[in-house]
């Protein structure tokens, strides 16, 4: 009889502890968890306000760009020059928008794993997106060239030597051809690290630091 009653209460004992143990765990889980996410909202909002500011840039651009090729509607290379780059300015403030609703869609007090999806969300985002901006710079730079001639010196490059302008577009076309066989067709070593590099220069290393924070917390609830 006394032999039951302590296995009994040894049972009792035990089970107490457990269920210390396990409110204990689930306290360590708040509490790691409330200092991960302030840590990685907090690492997360300068991009809120790079992405407003990007927004910005490409409304002030858009306009610019619109005026400059109205002005010179009777001109074909600047023309051409300015409805390029006022074409670009609007992808500017596309993709501005784009990263900027996914930022604001995340709730930090929803689960882990909804925060972790929507930071997946953003760096699939700018990694399609950001090498073609980033390519195209390759030939936008030559339209830039000549708005800014003729706004800043009034020098009209293409009526005073098409070769210069010939000139650049082959330079820039080289470039765009380099970079692009760097990352889709050089040999598989050296455009894994290239992939590597730009995929990490495109996420941000703000969004790699909040997901490093956010996957500490899923190891711990793992364990």
């Amino acid at each position: 009889m006394e032999s039951t009653m302590e296995l009994d209460e040894l049972k009792q004992a035990w089970q107490s502890l457990d269920r210390r143990l396990q409110q204990q765990n689930a306290l360590n889980l708040q509490l790691l968890t409330d200092s991960r996410v302030r840590t990685a909202k907090s690492g997360l909002r300068w991009l809120l306000v790079r992405s407003a500011l990007q927004i910005a840039l490409g409304v002030a651009l858009t306009i610019f760009f619109a005026i400059f090729w109205i002005e010179h509607r009777d001109n074909v290379s600047l023309l051409v020059s300015g409805l390029v780059m006022h074409a670009y300015s609007v992808l500017l403030i596309i993709a501005g928008v784009m990263e900027l609703l996914l930022l604001v869609r995340i709730d930090y007090a929803e689960p882990v794993v909804t925060i972790q999806r929507y930071l997946t969300l953003y760096r699939q985002w700018r990694k399609r997106c950001m090498p073609w901006l980033g390519l195209s710079q390759w030939l936008l730079w030559v339209p830039e060239t000549l708005i800014l001639f003729k706004f800043w010196l009034d020098v009209d490059i293409w009526a005073n030597d098409h070769g210069v302008v010939y000139i650049f577009l082959a330079i820039g076309t080289a470039g765009l051809l380099g970079s692009m066989w760097l990352m889709y067709w050089s040999p598989t070593a050296l455009r894994r690290r290239v992939t590597s590099y730009l995929d990490q220069t495109n996420a941000c290393p703000a969004v790699m630091r909040a997901q490093a924070s956010l996957d500490e917390i899923a190891r711990f609830e793992r364990e």
